[in-house]
């Protein structure tokens, strides 16, 4: 079955790099100039019916930072850990779902999100079939109002897909994602895993979605790491 491989797929793209840069403008990798708060994000993806599922989360509307937003379960590096101990962590105390270390795939080069002043690495984990174990409603934090696991169709139909633009220092990629939008680092990372894996469709990259300058950063879309 074609979702089966994704995780391979997914293992691999993590071993050879990928064709396009990792990174993009405004989100540079991370250089020692860089003496931003070490984060990280969960990347984690599963399968389901002929397809497979990436987790994100819905921030909490009571947050001070990016409420309602969508993100990738996240957080700062606590003292001692390392990037991925840091990822398996953040993704458990906000979703609920607990990766285990022999299910992460690999991390990506940390980016530098001077907007936040967060260096953020990418974890990248397949939970494999596990993951419909994990039952919503059994955990409680405060920063998550939802979780969502968003299908590569979804992600990938034309129809869902936009440019969104703050109209003054934001223009990047976005998914459309009940009645609200996936954009920023989330949508970045989102979208650079669409092409290098060969998932995209071809979309309307003049359709554009806006957002209100000055009620998100360019760093929209990164979990709690205020």
């Amino acid at each position: 079955m074609w979702a089966s491989k994704a995780g391979e797929q997914l293992a691999d793209l993590v071993r050879r790099g990928g064709t396009r840069p990792w990174g993009w403008a405004g989100l540079p990798r991370a250089t020692p100039r860089h003496a931003f708060r070490a984060s990280a994000v969960m990347v984690v993806a599963r399968p389901v019916t002929d397809d497979v599922a990436f987790l994100l989360l819905r921030r909490a509307w009571t947050m001070r930072h990016h409420p309602g937003e969508f993100a990738f379960p996240g957080g700062g590096i606590e003292a001692g850990e390392t990037p991925v101990a840091a990822a398996i962590r953040e993704c458990h105390e906000e979703t609920g779902l607990l990766v285990e270390p022999r299910q992460v795939l690999g991390v990506l080069p940390a980016l530098a999100l001077e907007a936040s002043g967060n260096v953020v690495t990418p974890v990248l984990a397949w939970a494999g079939d596990g993951a419909r174990d994990h039952q919503q409603g059994r955990w409680f934090d405060r920063e998550t109002h939802s979780t969502h696991w968003v299908p590569r169709g979804h992600l990938a139909d034309p129809e869902h897909r936009t440019t969104i633009t703050d109209g003054e220092s934001w223009t990047g990629p976005g998914f459309l994602l009940d009645g609200s939008c996936i954009w920023g680092f989330t949508a970045n990372v989102l979208d650079w895993l669409l092409d290098e894996l060969h998932w995209s469709r071809p979309w309307n990259r003049s359709r554009l979605h806006r957002v209100a300058p000055g009620t998100s950063s360019r760093a929209g879309g990164v979990p709690a790491m205020q």
